[in-house]
């Protein structure tokens, strides 16, 4: 076999594995095809970086705690960003923020003020002096969760511009919808509380991670609606 044959029975073999030979099909010299681009634009650890990033940032903004929704709708909205592949520095995590916090007081405040009375109650409960204190703590509990799962589905479903009473009501409606899905938050809610209580200075990255979850779930919804949508809009021949 000459040395040209082998080449040939070479190039053969790795198009069949699905292998670029670095040339395209235009002329006999070829030309190099270019590499392709790094999933997510950081390579194999991209998009953990970019979790830890969203998880510091966040959690800085967070630290007056009214804050926390619309540092959340900004997390949710920088990964967004870096899964489509637009510029997502941390000046348009800040621009971002800024935006998000317009209008959300109201909406912020009560959160924070109700999440802080079911945390008491869970406290009272637990420590068996209050009456009644299984059911008040069973309650306090779902009632907590079902919270936590509105108010970050509200930060993932926010968009420049959207009204905040607005945003938290259409998270509502998708979190009765889409029980999986808010089942899903419910179990990352759970992972992240795991791994602080495992390790407190991993709190630091549990922004970035419920960010990272809530993104997928908002994007597992649209594409069952899109689904949904298609298979009306074009139904099966009787």
């Amino acid at each position: 076999m000459t040395h040209r044959d082998a080449r040939d029975d070479a190039r053969d073999e790795d198009a069949r594995r699905g292998v670029p030979d670095g040339r395209d099909g235009g002329g006999d010299g070829g030309t190099v095809v270019p590499e392709r681009r790094a999933l997510l634009g950081g390579g194999a650890f991209g998009l953990f970086s970019e979790a830890l990033v969203v998880g510091l940032g966040v959690s800085v903004l967070s630290l007056p705690v009214v804050t926390v929704l619309p540092a959340m709708a900004a997390g949710a909205a920088h990964v967004r960003r870096h899964l489509d592949a637009r510029p997502d520095g941390i000046g348009d995590l800040l621009r971002d923020a800024r935006a998000a916090v317009r209008g959300v007081w109201p909406v912020a405040l009560g959160a924070t003020a109700l999440l802080a009375l079911l945390w008491l109650d869970l406290r009272l409960a637990a420590t068996g002096l209050l009456p009644g204190g299984p059911a008040v703590l069973l309650v306090s509990a779902l009632a907590g969760a079902a919270l936590l799962v509105v108010l970050l589905r509200a930060a993932a479903g926010w968009r420049e511009g959207a009204r905040w009473p607005d945003v938290v009501r259409a998270a509502a409606r998708r979190s009765r919808a889409d029980l999986g899905g808010s089942a899903l938050v419910v179990l990352a809610l759970a992972l992240c509380a795991t791994f602080t209580w495992m390790l407190a200075p991993l709190a630091v990255l549990v922004p970035g991670l419920l960010s990272l979850a809530v993104v997928a779930v908002e994007h597992r919804a649209d594409r069952r609606d899109e689904r949904r949508g298609a298979g009306t809009e074009h139904p099966s021949p009787s």
